[in-house]
């Protein structure tokens, strides 16, 4: 999948999780941050996010007050 097409993933997460539009490149980095952290996605070796865990991110992303 392209890179345009995650970013699509991402932003439908966020706003699907009620995530505000002014927090949502916050969330960009706290999942590349996640990424870093070794707590990647299982979508592809860059450990990437398949979508349901995106949500789940986005849920851990609203309740840490990130």
């Amino acid at each position: 999948m392209g890179k345009k097409q995650d970013l699509k993933e991402v932003d439908r997460a966020a706003r699907e999780s009620g995530i505000p539009p002014a927090r949502r490149r916050d969330f960009g980095r706290y999942l590349e941050r996640c990424k870093r952290q070794g707590n990647g996605g299982t979508k592809n070796d860059r450990g990437d996010f398949v979508y349901e865990e995106l949500l789940k991110k986005a849920r851990e992303f609203l309740g840490e007050g990130v």
